[in-house]
């Protein structure tokens, strides 16, 4: 039976792709490198685990309401309010399944045959995917390392056509580390609104910023904030990724013709899950900071180890736990890099086509400290043997 032209116009992800190919190597028995990763490493706070075991327990293994428990959707506004000092109420939030479905389900939502979306290149690699999977095109605006990588007002308006109805940010930004500072976004948001173009904010990476702080675009005023739809979970900044809680907060008709979407397609999220996650929320948050901080120390780590490999140049990742290095100058595009890489000298990373930029790589530092500095030490020998 064919496949449907939507599907097969579908990229594969490449972050799933080079992670499953050093995992087999791994398998093998292969000492494998990893700085592919896009979770970070420690492990989910030992309150959130008991609060899940007690759940099950509790026999809290049955459906929920599909937008999610009343307490979790209660204590993320709760959340959102407090940290970016806007203020949310519960009917306008909705748990998914993951960051990733919220986003996915947006994308449903708003998006149209014939419609425009604007994405900040380098981008995640899901974003055009969703796009396109929702009918409409995406089109790219194109960052430039000397700007760390971060968009500007001027080129978001010149994108902007009769046909641009949405425009995603990714701050901090996977994969550049990219952080968009308040006067951008307050700039950003004027263009936004003089052309009527509605704002995705993914915001996952919110509590891993390191030299300013993280400030989102739905709080530049009301309007602004009535023309914006936050995404985050508690993937990054709680260690749980494999637990797949995200959410969406918003204008309540975006917020409920999501929640019809997901009526039909999934379902709640995990019960459990849910729990967990409104534990990770409402208890200590001494973890987080933990991590936030030794994330800082790793950014600084392996911004110092990188300045010592050759043809090889680096932009200091403001945030998230990923650093997106220029690699032209080993005369390689970015997947037969990364394909050596792994199979000479056993380190993964990720290359920079699934972002949009074939001559640059993706690392994380969410590994080890002595890790990371291995790492970097078989890149750098690995470009000596490219000279």
């Amino acid at each position: 039976m064919p496949l449907t032209a939507r599907i097969t116009a579908v990229a594969p992800s490449a972050t799933l792709g080079i992670t499953a190919q050093a995992k087999a190597l791994k398998a093998q028995g292969v000492d494998v490198i990893n700085l592919a990763g896009g979770e970070p490493d420690c492990d989910t706070p030992g309150h959130v685990k008991a609060a899940a075991i007690t759940a099950i327990q509790e026999g809290f293994t049955k459906y929920t309401p599909t937008a999610g428990i009343p307490e979790l959707r209660a204590a993320i506004a709760s959340q959102l309010t407090a940290h970016l000092g806007v203020a949310y109420q519960p009917a306008e939030i909705v748990v998914t399944n993951g960051a990733k479905q919220a986003l996915y389900n947006a994308m449903q939502a708003l998006c149209q045959a014939g419609d425009e979306v604007l994405i900040p290149s380098p981008y995640w690699v899901s974003y055009p995917e969703m796009v396109k999977l929702a009918g409409a095109t995406p089109v790219f605006v194109r960052t430039e390392p000397g700007e760390q990588f971060r968009v500007t007002p001027q080129a978001i308006e010149r994108a902007i056509t009769s046909h641009t109805t949405l425009l995603i940010l990714n701050s901090p930004s996977n994969p550049t580390g990219a952080m968009l500072p308040r006067a951008t976004l307050e700039a950003i948001a004027h263009v936004a609104l003089a052309k009527g173009v509605f704002v995705i904010s993914d915001e996952i990476y919110d509590q891993l910023a390191y030299d300013e702080s993280h400030a989102s675009i739905a709080a530049m005023s009301p309007a602004m904030r009535a023309q914006t739809l936050v995404i985050n979970g508690v993937s990054k900044a709680y260690a749980m990724t494999g637990w797949r809680i995200g959410y969406a907060a918003g204008p309540q008709a975006v917020v409920d013709a999501m929640i019809k979407l997901q009526d039909h397609a999934t379902s709640n999220a995990s019960s459990i899950s849910q729990r967990a996650a409104l534990a990770a929320l409402t208890g200590d948050q001494a973890p987080v900071q933990a991590m936030a901080q030794e994330f800082r120390t790793r950014r600084d780590l392996i911004v110092r180890e990188l300045a010592t490999v050759p043809r090889l140049t680096c932009v200091p990742p403001q945030g998230a736990f990923y650093c997106f290095c220029d690699i032209a100058g080993s005369g390689l595009r970015a997947s037969e890099f990364a394909s050596r890489l792994l199979t000479e000298a056993h380190v993964a990373v990720i290359p920079g086509e699934g972002f949009g930029w074939d001559s640059y790589i993706r690392l994380s530092f969410s590994v080890g400290r002595d890790a990371l500095q291995e790492g970097v030490r078989r890149l750098r020998t690995f470009m000596g043997t490219l000279a």
